[in-house]
């Protein structure tokens, strides 16, 4: 992040707060409602995280691009072509890293999230220290930046819909319910991650064991059909397979959303967001002291 936030005296103010505003008048701007009035600033540091990970590189904002295709190629040659597993009716190598590729972008921006939820708060510990700054954006600013790298991402693949099957189907207007669902819960679990790091330093060590294990119980480089029996329940029970299932219905099955799946993760997705921001926010006090 760019030093004017960190080091500035004042800088770091959120806008329409002012650096003589009594401690009371900040309190009254807690609980979700300050996610509204910080807006501004988290839509600042949203973009300055996105360039700030390039930076110095020398393709730069090209890897949000190279980066998916690296992982799409890799794992449809070892699961379509070594391990012959199969997506739609066709089987395809092509049609197989269609599927693919609409699963591994939103767990992309899901596991890029939560990883970066692990180190975001101990990565700016000058505001931690900062009164007047709304602690409950940085967790949120690592979820949105994520999903800004896959709606790059998201380009390619909607090219490779329209050269494989000629069109787009209409049921992809059904993706931005899919996606604000897919926000809740993540802005949740990462709420939850992002205070439990400044007590516990072993969560981001554990984070990328945890994210792993958590991909191969989604049907990510499978398709959720092969879940038969009592496995079936892993769709029920893990909120991202549902929301990987749902991606790849409405942008290449042309079908709606499986609803009852979808009622599912969302009504968790909205329990996560409102249960995470609040242990958030009753656990973010101390952070300073532990910092």
């Amino acid at each position: 992040m760019s030093s004017s936030l960190q080091n500035e005296p004042g800088s770091a103010t959120p806008q329409g707060l002012k650096e003589d505003q009594p401690l009371s008048n900040v309190e009254d701007r807690k609980g979700l409602i300050s996610l509204w009035v910080h807006r501004h600033l988290l839509g600042l540091m949203v973009k300055r995280d996105n360039m700030g990970k390039y930076k110095g590189s020398l393709l730069g904002m090209l890897w949000p691009l190279i980066s998916p295709i690296g992982h799409l190629l890799l794992y449809t040659f070892l699961f379509s072509i070594i391990l012959k597993v199969k997506f739609g009716a066709s089987g395809s190598t092509s049609n197989f890293a269609l599927y693919l590729m609409a699963g591994l972008l939103p767990w992309g921006a899901f596991s890029e999230a939560l990883s970066r939820s692990s180190t975001v708060v101990l990565e700016h510990p000058n505001l931690v220290k900062r009164v007047v700054f709304p602690l409950q954006i940085l967790p949120l600013m690592a979820v949105i930046s994520a999903l800004v790298t896959e709606a790059m991402a998201f380009i390619i693949l909607l090219s490779a819909v329209l050269i494989y099957k000629h069109s787009l189907p209409v049921t992809i207007l059904y993706l931005p319910m899919i996606v604000l669902s897919q926000l809740l819960l993540t802005a949740g679990i990462s709420w939850v991650i992002g205070s439990l790091s400044v007590y516990i330093r072993d969560i981001r060590h554990v984070m990328a064991l945890a994210l792993a294990a958590w991909m191969y119980a989604t049907p990510v480089v499978y398709p959720a059909s092969a879940l038969e029996g009592n496995l079936s329940i892993l769709l029920w029970l893990n909120p991202m397979a549902g929301v990987v299932s749902d991606y790849r219905r409405v942008i290449l099955d042309g079908l709606p959303p499986d609803w009852a799946h979808y009622a599912v993760y969302t009504v968790v997705g909205i329990l996560a967001f409102l249960l995470g921001f609040k242990f958030f926010e009753g656990t973010k006090k101390s952070f300073a002291d532990v910092m």
